[in-house]
């Protein structure tokens, strides 16, 4: 195998690597768009303690 094939499938591999992380990164962000949109909509009562754990972290941030 010279160098020029190599560098090919050197670069398809972290392409591939790259189109992973980019499919994990999309579906974390669809997936807490789509919990915030429920909390908003609707309000359920089992999403409180989780709520509630967050904007205890955020005001332990705040000055």
């Amino acid at each position: 195998m010279n160098k020029k094939n190599k560098n090919i499938f050197s670069n398809i591999w972290l392409e591939e690597i790259w189109e992973e992380i980019e499919v994990q990164f999309y579906g974390i962000t669809v997936a807490l768009i789509f919990f915030i949109s429920i909390y908003l909509l609707f309000k359920p009562l089992w999403m409180n303690p989780a709520i509630n754990f967050i904007l205890k972290k955020i005001n332990l941030f705040s000055f």
